[in-house]
């Protein structure tokens, strides 16, 4: 059985390939995660469909190649690691191939006294809900939606949120805000996630000049890393 590793960077999409390169016809291609019985993706005779997963983990993420079989996963989250097992029945046999995926968390180091923005690249819409919480209590950073904006005591007149994609500026960064940051972006037709593990060193690192700002890209786009977005400042 052929195996594959993959590992990418949570927020980004992944394409899963069957290697398949003929015609469909009374092909059946399945997908399932982790379980044979835990079916996420299935072509048969033509026809396409996509599930939940069994925890309803895939909901709105996957996307199913109606040519290939190829299996894509948008916007991936951790809890989207493990075993993705492939089988292609068709008139010459079957065939079965397996993918572990690991997806890891963005990480950035900066010395204290200087700031960090940890730019998203998703872009918002009027309506949405948009937070930013800190560590595994979640703790909130900042919170807004189209009414109104709370902002953590601590944090208060050091965060500038962009206006067009909820990236985030924090200035004089002191050792304690060190942590595991994530943003989510809410509507009524989708969530978006983003995560970092922010690490402030003590004023003698080296890692980032005084006075500069790290950037940390929280997506696979990378346009315009270098040119931060008009902001509010959060006060």
């Amino acid at each position: 059985m052929v195996e594959e590793k993959k590992t990418v960077m949570e927020g980004e999409s992944l394409t899963l390939h069957t290697g398949f390169t003929g015609t469909l016809g009374d092909v059946t291609i399945q997908w399932c995660y982790e379980t044979e019985d835990n079916l996420i993706a299935e072509i048969k005779r033509g026809t396409t469909k996509k599930q939940e997963g069994a925890d309803g983990r895939f909901s709105g993420k996957l996307k199913l190649d109606g040519h290939t079989g190829d299996l894509t996963i948008s916007n991936i989250r951790t809890i989207h690691s493990g075993l993705y097992k492939l089988k292609i029945n068709s008139s010459t046999g079957t065939k079965y191939k397996r993918f572990i995926v690991t997806i890891n968390v963005k990480s950035v180091s900066v010395t204290a006294g200087n700031s960090v923005y940890l730019q998203t690249n998703a872009e918002i819409q009027s309506d949405d809900l948009i937070l930013w919480t800190r560590g595994a209590d979640n703790v909130l950073i900042v919170k807004k939606d189209s009414q109104s904006t709370t902002v953590n005591e601590r944090f208060r007149g050091r965060l500038r949120l962009g206006k067009k994609t909820a990236s985030l500026t924090i200035t004089d960064l002191t050792n304690t805000d060190s942590g595991h940051f994530k943003l989510q972006i809410i509507n009524s037709k989708r969530t978006i996630f983003r995560r970092v593990n922010v690490t402030v060193t003590g004023s003698t690192g080296n890692q980032v000049s005084e006075l500069e700002t790290a950037v940390m890209l929280l997506s696979d786009d990378v346009d315009g890393v270098n040119e931060q977005e008009e902001t509010w400042s959060l006060s």
